[in-house]
């Protein structure tokens, strides 16, 4: 919807990412109010700009994927190398607010590569394992009326995410305990769904792909550097 007066208004990158990906690198040397103007974006897949002449509103759903150093000097990975002091690494992590985090569905501590690695000598999975099984999840997710799991409306989750008892339950005390929000929540389970369909199970998730969902969330300790 393009409003009066926004003839020069132009899609930024958010906007230009629509319908792909967005990759943040460094994220935590992002001005921080550009950090927090992606939280809108993020929750309603649409940028508005608004100007005294006019308003405009832009596609914006993207997946958004962003990395960044455990800690300022980056040496924070590898024990005894961070020259940073502990309230430095804090307000580094203190960058990326807790509203921000809570729109990220997953965060993964990646270590330094083994000399192995380095060196061609570990053994991984090929690009086309992986691709294979992405296609044959995302057939899952159309098979429920939606392109991917992320896309699963809060509404729908009840039945088309439905979980064990125990689920419930742990679902219910992280809850309770603060550690998981509303908007969270329902994240949680279509990160459990995804994973139930990885290990080919029926249509009940269990406790352990919500307790592994819940581990895979985006906490503070692990911009940290902190372990899982």
């Amino acid at each position: 919807m393009i409003g009066g007066g926004t003839s020069l208004m132009r899609p930024g990158e958010i906007s230009l990412a629509h319908g792909g990906v967005l990759f943040l690198d460094e994220l935590g040397e992002f001005p921080v109010p550009v950090l927090d103007a992606l939280r809108q974006p993020l929750e309603d897949g649409q940028v508005r700009v608004v100007r005294a002449r006019g308003s405009v509103t832009f596609p914006a759903r993207m997946v958004l994927v962003a990395a960044m150093n455990p800690c300022p000097c980056g040496e924070g990975g590898a024990p005894g190398a961070c020259r940073c002091t502990p309230a430095a690494r804090l307000r580094y992590a203190r960058r990326i607010s807790a509203p921000l985090l809570d729109r990220f569905d997953l965060a993964i501590r990646v270590d330094r590569p083994s000399v192995e690695a380095l060196v061609g000598e570990a053994a991984e999975e090929s690009t086309m394992t992986v691709a294979g099984r992405v296609a044959a999840n995302r057939l899952r997710a159309r098979d429920r009326g939606v392109r991917v799991n992320a896309e699963i409306p809060g509404a729908a989750l009840a039945e088309l995410v439905p979980v064990a008892s125990e689920a419930e339950a742990l679902l219910e005390r992280r809850l309770r305990d603060g550690s998981l929000s509303a908007r969270g929540l329902h994240r949680v389970r279509r990160i459990a769904r995804t994973l139930a369909d990885i290990d080919g199970v029926g249509e009940v998730v269990d406790v352990g792909h919500v307790a592994e969902a819940l581990l895979l969330r985006c906490r503070r300790d692990i911009l940290l550097g902190g372990d899982r």
